[in-house]
C-alpha cells in the first residue's frame, strides 16, 4: 500500500492548507469576499375590510335615535362580541376583528357577525305588541265606519256628497286636473298621483292633514270648438244650470255677441271662464273678497268698462253698456271655496267676439265618469279607546242620462269596470286599507209593464286585491232594483229592500245605489253606469267602494 494512503486527517489538512498557500490563498493583505444578504421578505397584506350585514327586519319598531351608530374604529377579541348600537357584533374565533363604521355602514377585517342585541330585541317587541295593538283598534274603527249608516259615532257613510265639490278638468294634452272645489279648490290640498293604479282611468290624491280623496276619472283630452258654433249657433248653450244667449239685434250674421247678464256673469266666474287678468281672482284664505268696479276707468280702484280680453278663452272685447259694472269673489277658506258674485245693471254685460280670427274655445269631454272614496283618519284613539274614521264613498259624469230617454230603452245591456274603496277585517287577522276591485252589472230595460219601472239593473263586485298586495275572494252581490225613470235614474235609497247587498252568508246587510250616464241620443243606451256599494263580506269583514262601468 503506497505510504500517501496512511496520513493521519489532521496531516491531510496542512498538505490541503499548504497548497492553498502556494496557490496565493494566504498571505494576502485584501480581505476575503463575503456572500451577499438575502432580500427581506414582503410584509404579509392585511385582509380587505368585508361589509357585515347587519339584520332590518325589526327596524320599522326602532326610533333614529335607537338606531343610531357611532363613527369609529373598534376592536372586537376573537371569540367575543360587542354592543353598538342596537346591534351585537360577534368576532369568530380565528379573531381579533377590526370593525370601521361610516356612516352607518359596518365593515369589517376577520369575521363578524351581528344580530339585533338584547335591549333592541326586547324595544322591538314591544314595539311590535303596540302597533299591534293599534293595528287592531284602528280596523275597528274602519270597520265601525264602514257598516255604520247613521253616523251616530262620528263616522259618515254614503251620507254626504263629498264629491260636490270636486272640479276635474283636462286640458288639451296631458292628464287630467282634479281639485276639491272651483277655481283651484280649497286651500291645503296637496295633489298626487293615487297608490292604486285602474286601466282606462286616471288616478289622483288629494291629501291635507288627515283627509284624503282618491279619485279615478276617464275624462278624454280637451278639443277645440269654434266660439260662434258653440254660443251663437247653437240653440241651447249653458254655463252650468245659466243658458247663454245670443244678441240678435245686430245686421251681421257673424257678428257673435252674447249677452252676459249678473246670473250669467256669476256662473261663469265660477266655472272659471271670465279672463283671470280682467276679473277678480280669489285672494288667500282668510283675506276677503276681491272686488272690481267697472266705471269710467276714473278714480281709486276703478275699471273701464270696455276692455279686450277673453271668454272661455277666445278673444274678443267685454262691454259694461250702463255703468258701474261690480263684480266681487270671496276668498278662499278651509270650509268653503271661493264664490262669484255679480252686480246687476240695467245694460248687463256684453262680450263682442274677434270673428277675425275665428276664435275657438277650450270644450271639455262631455261623456266621462269619475268615481273614488274620501277619508278622514284619526291620529289617536278618542277618549272611550276608539279611533273614529270618517269615511264616504262617491261618484259621478259630465253627462248623466235623460230621464226622458229611458222609458225608450229596450234589452239587456252588460257593463264591466273597475271599483275601488277601502276595507277593514277584524280579529286575529286584522287589517284595513284600500282595495281595487271588477263591478259588473246587467241592466234589463222595456221589462216594465203600464205604471211601473222601466226595468231592472243588478251585479256583482269580485276579484279584490287589497294594497298590502292580498288577493281575496270576496264578493259582493249588487242586489236587482228598479231603474225609475224619475230621480235621476238612481237605486232606491239605502236601506229599502231591493238596494240591499248580499255577500257571504249575510243577507241585507249593505246598500248599493247607481247612476245611468250618457247623451241617450237615437235611443242609445247608457254609455256607462256608475254607483257606490257598502257590504259586510262576512262577521269580521267589510268593504265600501265605488265603481264605474261600461258597456262590454
Amino acid at each position: 500500500m503506497p505510504m500517501y494512503r496512511k496520513l493521519t486527517t489532521a496531516a491531510a489538512v496542512a498538505v490541503l492548507t499548504l497548497g492553498l498557500a502556494a496557490c496565493g490563498g494566504g498571505g494576502s493583505d485584501e480581505p476575503t469576499a463575503s456572500a451577499p444578504p438575502p432580500p427581506a421578505m414582503p410584509d404579509p397584506t392585511p385582509p380587505a375590510p368585508v361589509a357585515v350585514t347587519l339584520p332590518s327586519d325589526g327596524n320599522d319598531y326602532l326610533s333614529d335615535d335607537e338606531k343610531a351608530l357611532p363613527d369609529g374604529t373598534i376592536s372586537v377579541t376573537a371569540g367575543g362580541s360587542m354592543d353598538v348600537g342596537p346591534y351585537t357584533l360577534s368576532c369568530s374565533d380565528a379573531g381579533p376583528c377590526m370593525v370601521t363604521i361610516a356612516d352607518g355602514a359596518v365593515t369589517a377585517t376577520g369575521e363578524v357577525t351581528a344580530a339585533y342585541s338584547t335591549a333592541a330585541m326586547t324595544a322591538i317587541a314591544d314595539a311590535k305588541m303596540v302597533a299591534m295593538d293599534e293595528n287592531s283598534g284602528r280596523s275597528l274603527g274602519m270597520h265601525s265606519a264602514l257598516t255604520d249608516a247613521t253616523g251616530t259615532r262620528g263616522q259618515a257613510i254614503l251620507a254626504g256628497a263629498k264629491d260636490d265639490d270636486l272640479e276635474i278638468m283636462r286640458g288639451m294634452s296631458g292628464g287630467a286636473m282634479v281639485t276639491d272645489g272651483q277655481l283651484g279648490g280649497k286651500s291645503g290640498w296637496t295633489t298626487g298621483t293615487a297608490d292604486s293604479a285602474i286601466s282606462g282611468f286616471e288616478g289622483h290624491k288629494l291629501t291635507r292633514k288627515t283627509e284624503k280623496f282618491v279619485v279615478h276619472t276617464d275624462i278624454a283630452a280637451a278639443k277645440h270648438k269654434a266660439f260662434l258654433t258653440h254660443y251663437v249657433g247653437a240653440t241651447s248653450a249653458t254655463i252650468g244650470t245659466v243658458t247663454v244667449t245670443a244678441v240678435t239685434t245686430t245686421t251681421d250674421p257673424n257678428y257673435g255677441q252674447i249677452a252676459l247678464p249678473a246670473a250669467t256673469i256669476v256662473a261663469a266666474g265660477n266655472a272659471g271662464l271670465l279672463d283671470p287678468t280682467k276679473f277678480p281672482q280669489p285672494k288667500d284664505e282668510g283675506k276677503g273678497d276681491n272686488t272690481y268696479t267697472y266705471d269710467d276707468g276714473e278714480g281709486p280702484g276703478k275699471k273701464s268698462s270696455s276692455f279686450k280680453g277673453t271668454f272661455h278663452g277666445a278673444p274678443g272685447t267685454y262691454d259694461c253698456p250702463t255703468t258701474p259694472c261690480v263684480v266681487q269673489v270671496s276668498d278662499r277658506s278651509t270650509s268653503s271655496e271661493p264664490e262669484y258674485h255679480a252686480t246687476a245693471t240695467t245694460g248687463d254685460w256684453t262680450f263682442t267676439p274677434d270673428v277675425d280670427n275665428n276664435p275657438q274655445i277650450v270644450l271639455q269631454d262631455a261623456d266621462h265618469m269619475h268615481f273614488g272614496w274620501w277619508v278622514k283618519t284619526p291620529t289617536a284613539a278618542a277618549a272611550e279607546g276608539q279611533y273614529l274614521y270618517d269615511a264616504e264613498m262617491f261618484y259621478g259624469g259630465s253627462a248623466m242620462f235623460p230621464e226622458a230617454n229611458i222609458v225608450a230603452l229596450d234589452g239587456d245591456a252588460d257593463y264591466s269596470g273597475p271599483a275601488a274603496g277601502l276595507f277593514a277585517v277584524t280579529g286575529d287577522n286584522a287589517a284595513h286599507g284600500e282595495f281595487t276591485a271588477t263591478a259588473t252589472l246587467t241592466a234589463k230595460f222595456g221589462v216594465a209593464t203600464a205604471g211601473t219601472d222601466p226595468g231592472t239593473i243588478s251585479g256583482k263586485v269580485a276579484s279584490f286585491v287589497r294594497d298590502d298586495g292580498v288577493a281575496n275572494d270576496w264578493s259582493v252581490t249588487l242586489a236587482s232594483t228598479a231603474i225609475t225613470a224619475t230621480g235621476g235614474n238612481t237605486a232606491a235609497a239605502a236601506g229599502t229592500t231591493n238596494s240591499r247587498v248580499t255577500g257571504g252568508s249575510n243577507d241585507n246587510i249593505g246598500a248599493w245605489e247607481f247612476q245611468m250616464y250618457g247623451s241617450g241620443r237615437n235611443n242609445a243606451d247608457p254609455t256607462g253606469i256608475a254607483g257606490s256599494f257598502r257590504a259586510a263580506i262576512d262577521a269580521n269583514t267589510a268593504v265600501a267602494g265605488a265603481f264605474a262601468t261600461k258597456p262590454n
